[in-house]
């Protein structure tokens, strides 16, 4: 059987710049780590406002997973496993996915020696909640993504 390797692309085509997204919330925090590292925990939910929002399930998650593991660097012991070259996979996605609570989640601890920690639940009616452990305040730039907006704009 012959798989049909321009999937993503067919999955982010039809999620990326589509949704309109409503932040609901914006949880960030910041505590102490080990010799004097910080440890960031941030929860975003929000609300996708298009009559079905529930058509953009599986591609919110996947755009938000693969953007999750593109900006993931090794840290610590696990630069020990990571591949430089190494690319968003389908399967490491659906190895991720779980349905749970009425919700389908995609989970993520370490990828190719990336941290990702990343958690992103999905509750039919279009309410996402993406949490992500030591990623800084960076999932703001994957909505912002996600929006098919640009996060740099020119100096004038």
């Amino acid at each position: 059987m012959e798989i049909d390797k321009t999937l993503p692309h067919h999955l982010l085509e039809g999620t990326i710049g589509v949704p309109i997204i409503e932040i609901v919330s914006n949880n960030f925090e910041e505590t102490p780590g080990y010799e004097g590292s910080v440890n960031t925990y941030q929860e975003i939910v929000f609300q996708i406002k298009e009559e079905e929002p529930d058509i953009y399930t599986i591609g919110i998650l996947y755009a938000l997973s693969l953007m999750s593991f593109t900006y993931a660097a090794p840290r610590g012991y696990s630069a020990e496993y990571f591949i430089p070259d190494e690319q968003w996979a389908l399967g490491y996605f659906i190895q991720g996915l779980e349905f749970k609570s009425n919700r389908l989640c995609f989970t993520s601890d370490y990828v190719s020696g990336r941290l990702m920690k990343t958690d992103i639940s999905f509750e039919s009616g279009g309410k996402v909640t993406l949490t992500t452990r030591n990623r800084g305040k960076g999932a703001e730039r994957w909505l912002t993504h996600l929006q098919g907006k640009k996060h740099i704009k020119p100096v004038n």
